[in-house]
């Protein structure tokens, strides 16, 4: 896929949400667009950042360019296939279930925006120190990716204005940060790029995301789950590299007396239910439901449930969250499910 080879997770979705790309990505879904209907159909933009932001596509795989000879030449614009095509499906799925949309039916071009902030943050590192609890900007300083204190603490304060992480000022005027709904929501556009790289992007027999990172994935969402029926379980998932060429991770999870799910440090010496499995059925688990790519143990019935729930919660429509300043938590209603191929 040409450049493709070289695209890692957060320049994907710096790629899709940089400028008309997003636009542009939605417009071509319905099939090829000669140029000036293209221009068209993506409002808000000159021709020239239209034109510019179409190259980029084209340069990354995920549109296809055709030009008819003639004066002049007739240029039409299509989604490349599978590739375009399944991002476009994605990107659509995802739009649906966390974009709010303008009166006309267009995605706002700050939500557009906010795929590049979830960039930096998955990039950062700091989501995986946050996914077991609130932080000061000091101890998050301590993480080894070699930010300043004065540095992570401006990008947690972009983060927080992006809806991204809560700012909680304890006693002793002490500056906590934790992931909000939104950031946890956002692991389902990141596994759904990991699978997508597998798929399009990296070389046959490896995957489009690390098992650390796929374990990174579920510990940051597993706490948007509610399990009233399981309370007081606790769950192990184990993920492998595939074929065993790497290092694996493990994610420990307990359900509260009420029912929340919180990911925990680990190993747990006991837990009532276990899955286990290569990182690919691990995401295809995630984005498309319980399956049998995991092996189970213990407490079926308590994991099935869980990743049944998650995958629920993360395609369910949440409202009101395309604005680029902080909302706090906002509680999804109960739409139709949403998944893609």
């Amino acid at each position: 896929m040409g450049e493709t080879s070289a695209l890692t997770t957060p320049e994907i979705l710096r790629i899709v949400g940089a400028g008309a790309s997003g636009a542009i990505l939605m417009a071509l879904g319905n099939g090829p667009l000669r140029t000036k209907e293209l221009t068209e159909r993506v409002r808000g933009y000159t021709p020239r950042t239209v034109y510019r932001y179409c190259n980029k596509l084209v340069q990354a795989g995920v549109l296809d360019r055709h030009e008819e000879p003639g004066v002049p030449s007739k240029v039409t614009h299509s989604l490349s296939e599978p590739a375009g095509r399944e991002l476009y499906e994605l990107v659509l799925a995802y739009a649906d279930a966390s974009f709010t949309r303008l009166p006309d039916g267009r995605i706002d071009s700050h939500a557009w925006g906010s795929l590049a902030m979830l960039a930096e943050l998955w990039e950062s590192g700091l989501i995986e120190e946050l996914t077991l609890g609130p932080r000061s900007p000091t101890e998050l300083t301590r993480l080894g990716h070699g930010l300043s204190y004065h540095q992570v603490n401006r990008r947690a304060g972009l983060f927080a204005l992006g809806g991204f992480l809560r700012e909680d000022v304890r006693v002793g005027n002490r500056r906590l940060y934790s992931l909000t709904e939104r950031a946890r929501r956002g692991m389902v556009l990141i596994a759904g790029i990991g699978r997508w790289r597998r798929r399009h992007v990296v070389a046959k027999g490896t995957s489009g995301l690390s098992p650390r990172e796929a374990g990174g994935v579920l510990r940051t969402a597993l706490p948007l789950v509610a399990l009233p029926d399981h309370g007081g379980k606790s769950l192990g998932i184990e993920i492998a590299a595939v074929g065993g060429k790497g290092e694996a991770d493990a994610v420990w999870a307990i359900v509260q007396p009420e029912g929340s799910v919180l990911s925990c440090e680990g190993p747990l010496p006991e837990v009532d239910g276990r899955a286990q499995g290569e990182v690919p059925a691990l995401i295809d688990t995630i984005l498309d439901g319980p399956h049998n790519g995991l092996a189970l143990d213990g407490d079926e019935h308590l994991v099935r449930a869980c990743f049944e729930r998650l995958h629920s919660v993360l395609w369910m429509t949440w409202p009101d969250v395309s604005t680029a300043a902080a909302e706090g938590v906002a509680d999804g209603d109960d739409s139709p499910e949403l998944s893609y191929g």
